[in-house]
């Protein structure tokens, strides 16, 4: 293995989950940031269940989905979507939601390239995933940022993964993806012909046929266990 590449929202910036709190509580909705992560278990699988049916969309689509569905889950009246969709989005558009680094991020990667790996980011993306892991302090561990809204190719695409193999100079065998969603990162990542890695912060996804860590921190033991 030579080269680790990663997907960034939940994998290395996560969702603001406070922020979701306050605005969910704006609209009258009691919430806590442990009930939407796991909402985000059902909202994901709505998008696999979406992409296995031929419904690949684009990154804005699932997003909006992604969203709806989480607020389903918690159990907020699909009346109040639009008012706190709008919100939502300004808040996005003004700094990005997905904006928190999780304990041991940056040590894990540090150690990652200190061990001889080549690393790179691969994201659906809106054109500001580079600008916002520089903001975090997590741009300078990447070889490469790879933004789908500037490459104009969306994961699941197989080519999207190639054109960051490409980029390394390695052969997909010789590269691992890590990513939070199964059919657009694990499925991705395994069309160009790459091994993938999925992050599954609450370990729920136990029915799911590939190698599953809780978070990037946990990349450099599993990589010792999975050599």
């Amino acid at each position: 293995m030579k080269a680790i590449l990663f997907d960034a929202g939940n994998t290395l910036v996560w969702l603001d989950h406070p922020f979701i709190v306050r605005l969910l509580r704006e609209h009258g909705v009691e919430s806590s940031e442990e009930e939407i992560v796991a909402a985000e278990y059902g909202a994901k699988r709505l998008l696999d269940e979406m992409i296995r049916r031929g419904e690949v969309g684009t990154d804005e689509t699932r997003g909006r989905v992604f969203f709806q569905e989480i607020f389903r889950q918690i159990g907020m009246d699909d009346a109040l979507f639009p008012s706190v969709a709008k919100r939502l989005y300004a808040r996005h558009a003004e700094r990005n939601l997905w904006g928190n680094v999780r304990e041991r991020t940056a040590e894990a990667l540090e150690e990652l390239r200190g061990r001889g790996y080549r690393l790179g980011v691969i994201s659906n993306a809106d054109g500001r995933v580079d600008a916002l892991l520089e903001s975090v302090g997590l741009r300078s561990y990447f070889d490469f940022v790879i933004d789908s809204a500037v490459v104009g190719v969306e994961k699941p695409d197989p080519r999207i993964f190639r054109m960051a193999l490409d980029r390394m100079g390695v052969e997909p065998e010789e590269a691992l993806y890590v990513g939070d969603i199964y059919e657009i990162d694990v499925v991705g990542a395994r069309g160009a012909g790459m091994r993938a890695v999925l992050v599954d912060p609450l370990g729920r996804w136990t029915e799911l046929d590939c190698d599953r860590i809780a978070a990037v921190s946990e990349l450099p033991e599993w990589l010792e266990g999975n050599r």
